[in-house]
């Protein structure tokens, strides 16, 4: 009897099956939502291309599923971050990595921090650097390829970006004689003989022979790559090769056609060597492609194919990223240059809320949403009262949180109680002024889990703070009275790699709603939330959609669904009223999304300063009885 995929045939009247249905399992269950967070950070097909990441999807999804079933991390390679353009006055900031590299490098940890979520063996980046395949090419010389690699690996350390990794061109070729101890001057020293070894070893024979126009002719993803390479070459050899009276418009772009042809000829081979050295990984790219056989994703979080060794980045007030040609920038009143390490990093919108008079801070915009002060002297340069309080609510307002650290006596009960009064109005509860903020087992007094060590679902503090409201249907019912703002102190450090505070941004939210599900269907739906908790609360009729009473955007007011299951605590039951209830699904999975939700580890000393309107929040678990306390005031 012939066997059939998916059967099973008769053996001594036993069943047995010939494939098990892997559709079924858990396994390809959780390979399927892998899938699902890697295509989140795809760039979209260009609309003169077949667009085949639906085959593309087959492909990764047993590469992935390969790897969830034998329990190791799903191994991804990027081939990525050669060096810096060479124009450095129209184009970027430097030749070494600046904050559009330490972004792009958040961006992709954050990719593979969200797998690990879903998937606790997590996954691992391969950077592969394409550097030493084109810098000659451009006139960037070797020692700077060799600087700005190493500056990668440096920046990834520090920031603790673990689950990115690095490979160099020579670790694809395991060349004899060259040494594990490479320096800038052996690394020069053996740079040529590299390239030579990639074009024997993995090249195709006569290349000079063929047409670029040609070859590209029948494979959109070659056309693609060469189109992308006329269009930055155009701008990179500028400098290098000026049209001047030797050298005519016309002559100067067949160079830029020549270049790009060797561009070509050299990256086919390098993808080759990447194929043949990383053959289980799932492929990544930053070239625009039909999905086929890799995925093309934005390392950067903006919209379009931008990369940050072509680019500069620039933030605005809210924290929206924008990136583009340093000389943009440079050209725009509103926009001004930043220094880190005393080195040109990136360009802020201008403001007069970075201007402490005497008190000396740092502002670090964070990913994917915040701001990092930091006293410009050094720690403890600065204490809680040189902090500019009514600066630090208006940044608040426009990017939250604001995390301040480095200041001294932020744990003094006092001044921290003085600093709210400048801040705000504070709003007690009924347990006073001050909440400490740790695990106390059992003992919630009314607060469910709010002291306890579990996780807790996203929400806004204060929903269950109300009041009661005459309708104009003569009903009475429940409407909450929240605070506008919170302000944290971190009385000890959190354990390491657990005990955060998660932070969702509405304007992140908004930006990544599906289309199915457009901003202002939110503004039109009601939600009800109840909860044995907080004195048996039951609130209805509230908007999803409510407008910042400062910055006039919208904003998202909702609670997380928390059901028993989740919790030793009551569930807190949440239902859309007048609407698609899938609405849930999506908003929760967005608020996780690490695209949108900031993860805060805290320092002892922390002094955390939220919009509690524009932004909702929650705390992972961590390890009951630890010494993990916050204290917490809010003000209007």
């Amino acid at each position: 009897m012939p066997l059939l995929l998916g059967t099973s045939h008769l053996c001594h009247d036993i069943v047995v099956p010939v494939f098990p249905n892997i559709f079924q399992t858990d396994s390809f269950a959780t390979s399927q939502k892998i899938l699902d967070i890697i295509l989140k950070y795809k760039s979209p097909t260009p609309k003169d291309v077949v667009d085949r990441s639906d085959e593309g999807a087959f492909t990764f999804l047993r590469v992935i599923y390969q790897a969830v079933k034998t329990g190791q991390p799903v191994p991804m390679v990027l081939p990525a971050f050669p060096f810096k353009s060479p124009n450095t006055a129209d184009k970027v900031l430097g030749n070494t990595p600046d904050k559009a590299e330490d972004l792009a490098l958040a961006h992709l940890n954050g990719l593979c921090a969200a797998i690990q979520e879903v998937y606790s063996p997590g996954a691992k980046l391969v950077i592969v650097s394409d550097g030493l395949v084109y810098n000659d090419l451009l006139g960037v010389p070797d020692p700077v390829v060799w600087n700005y690699g190493q500056a990668l690996r440096t920046l990834t350390k520090r920031r603790n970006y673990n689950h990115i990794e690095f490979a160099r061109l020579k670790d694809l070729l395991a060349m004899e004689g060259i040494r594990e101890d490479f320096d800038d001057m052996t690394y020069s020293a053996a740079a040529s003989t590299i390239r030579l070894v990639l074009m024997q070893r993995y090249g195709s024979p006569g290349w000079e022979a063929i047409q670029p126009e040609s070859y590209v002719k029948n494979d959109s993803n070659k056309r693609l790559t060469y189109c992308g390479y006329l269009k930055f070459l155009e701008l990179d050899l500028a400098s290098l090769y000026p049209i001047n009276d030797s050298r005519t418009k016309s002559r100067f772009k067949k160079g830029v056609e020549k270049i790009a042809k060797s561009m070509l000829k050299r990256g086919e081979a390098f993808a080759r060597a990447v194929r043949e050295n990383f053959p289980n990984h799932v492929r990544l790219s930053i070239h625009p492609s039909t999905g086929e056989d890799k995925i093309s994703i934005n390392v950067l979080p903006v919209e379009g194919t931008v990369t940050p060794w072509h680019s500069t980045v620039a933030f605005k007030l809210d924290g929206t990223v924008l990136a583009g040609h340093c000389r943009k920038f440079k050209e725009m009143e509103n926009m001004e240059l930043v220094l880190e390490n005393g080195r040109p990093s990136y360009y802020r919108e201008r403001s007069e809320l970075y201007d402490w008079g005497t008190s000396q801070v740092i502002f670090e915009p964070l990913y994917p949403c915040g701001l990092m002060v930091r006293p410009a002297n050094g720690p403890k340069a600065l204490s809680i009262d040189d902090i500019a309080s009514s600066k630090l609510r208006a940044l608040t307002e426009h990017n939250s949180p604001v995390i301040l650290r480095g200041f001294s006596q932020t744990k003094n009960r006092d001044k921290l109680v003085t600093k709210a009064h400048e801040l705000g109005e504070p709003t007690p509860w009924k347990f006073g002024l001050v909440l400490e903020v740790k695990d106390r087992g059992a003992e919630g007094q009314g607060l469910n889990n709010v002291l306890s060590q579990e996780w807790m679902p996203f929400h806004f503090d204060g929903m269950f703070k109300t009041e009661k409201l005459v309708r104009n249907d003569g009903t009475v019912g429940l409407v909450p009275r929240p605070p506008r703002f919170q302000v944290f102190t971190a009385v000890t450090r959190s354990p390491k790699n657990t005990g955060f505070t998660l932070f969702a941004s509405s304007r992140l939210i908004f930006r990544h709603l599906p289309a199915h599900i457009p901003l202002q269907y939110l503004e039109s739906l009601t939600w009800a939330v109840s909860t044995s908790s907080f004195d048996q609360s039951s609130i209805t009729d509230m908007p999803l959609v409510i407008t910042h009473p400062t910055t006039g955007q919208p904003c998202l007011r909702y609670h997380e669904r928390w059901p028993q299951e989740k919790t030793r605590f009551d569930p807190t039951e949440v239902v859309i009223e007048n609407g698609d209830r899938s609405v849930c699904d999506v908003l929760e999975a967005l608020m996780h999304d690490r695209r949108v939700c900031y993860w805060h580890s805290w320092e002892e000393g922390d002094l955390l300063v939220n919009d509690n309107v524009s932004m909702l929040h929650t705390r992972s678990s961590f390890q009951a009885g630890v010494d993990r306390e916050l204290w917490r005031i809010h003000f209007d």
